[in-house]
């Protein structure tokens, strides 16, 4: 069983009440905290809980102040493999807690030693051109080459694309939630967030019963703002849930990379916006941009890294050029999963376009 401080305690009992919101969860933590008797001292808040929260809630949170009811809480934590980092617990990254409200206390399931690891975020809309994942792959496969844990959300699209690709090459990769460990959302991604458990950190500051609503994500935006040196917008709409990662990243003081769009394309209209309005945000088209910006020199340290699917066509046209058609047969994929991955070897200069969907191995494609 994992140990924790009175103190961290204190924060683990205040923070389990689902129907209190962050701001009144900090006053009555200002009331309380580094003390004892937390029974005492609530029945002394008595006008300030009723006046401000309500007399239900009171009576709740009141009732709620025993040793049984924390002990309740700490077990269905242990329960579910969760651990509890709260902002005066010695893992709690100081980047966060830098930031207007922070989390009193976030859920852990993994390695909670990447909090403090050197984090860049990684976000897109989840309506993205296939491109525009194998965009994602590349630049977090450069990301993870350089140093950088990649830090993202769990939406399918970009997010998803992400974290595959941090598993694939061996990297530890973030994932934050915006609801509660027991309900994950969407649930076609719950296999992939374990093995993110398993091999790197996925985090939450809403106790396990939270339903993840609506207006829980772009506040859950603001850990992987926060949490990061800088971030990368990959794809995003007018209106697209991105965009408040890349806003409270300027407002954290963080770099902003986006990658632009061709008129027209209603995924990449958000990038194109944030480029136009925000001096302070840079263009990107290639992973270098990245790690050049941050004096960090990839170039010839190993061989291109690439995904599963891209050495395998690579291999299928070793031995010459090939119609579109007959590369899917042969890595037994579709017309659709496999463009992407033609583009992405296109971009990396390992195959070259011949003709109508005919495609070789470049000519200076080393052994």
């Amino acid at each position: 069983m994992i140990k924790y401080s009175n103190e961290e305690l204190c924060l683990i009992w205040l923070d389990s009440f689902i129907g209190l919101d962050s701001v009144h969860k900090q006053r009555l933590y200002g009331l309380i905290h580094g003390r004892t008797e937390i029974k005492k001292l609530i029945e002394q808040g008595k006008d300030y809980i009723i006046s401000n929260i309500s007399e239900s809630m009171y009576r709740t949170v009141l009732s709620s102040s025993t040793a049984e009811y924390l002990g309740f809480v700490i077990e269905g934590l242990e329960r579910r493999g969760i651990r509890a980092v709260t902002v005066v617990s010695d893992g709690y990254p100081l980047s966060l807690k830098n930031i207007p409200s922070p989390p009193l206390v976030l859920y852990c399931k993994g390695d909670a030693g990447l909090l403090k690891s050197k984090c860049f975020g990684i976000v897109g809309s989840r309506k993205s051109m296939p491109l525009s994942l194998s965009l994602a792959a590349d630049y977090c496969r450069t990301l993870i080459k350089a140093g950088f844990t990649p830090v993202t959300g769990n939406a399918d699209g970009v997010d998803k694309t992400a974290l595959s690709a941090a598993l694939e090459n061996g990297g530890k990769a973030v994932s934050v939630l915006a609801g509660g460990f027991d309900n994950v959302y969407p649930k076609s991604n719950a296999q992939l967030l374990e093995k993110i458990a398993q091999n790197g950190l996925v985090i939450t500051e809403s106790p396990p019963e939270v339903v993840p609503l609506k207006f829980l994500f772009p506040i859950r935006n603001r850990i992987i703002a926060a949490l990061s040196e800088g971030v990368l917008i990959v794809s995003g709409g007018i209106k697209s849930g991105a965009l408040y990662t890349a806003e409270f990243a300027e407002e954290y003081g963080k770099d902003v990379f986006v990658i632009p769009y061709s008129p027209h394309i209603s995924s990449g209209a958000g990038c194109n916006d944030l480029l136009k309005r925000s001096k302070n945000i840079m263009l990107t088209d290639r992973p270098e941009d990245i790690t050049d910006y941050y004096g960090i020199n990839v170039a010839g340290k190993e061989k291109e890294i690439l995904s599963p699917l891209e050495s395998d066509v690579l291999r299928v046209l070793s031995d010459g050029e090939l119609h579109i058609d007959k590369i899917c047969s042969a890595v037994g994929k579709r017309v659709f999963e496999v463009l992407p991955v033609l583009s992405m070897l296109e971009i990396k200069g390992l195959i070259v376009k011949n003709g109508t969907n005919v495609y070789a191995t470049a000519k200076n494609l080393e052994d």
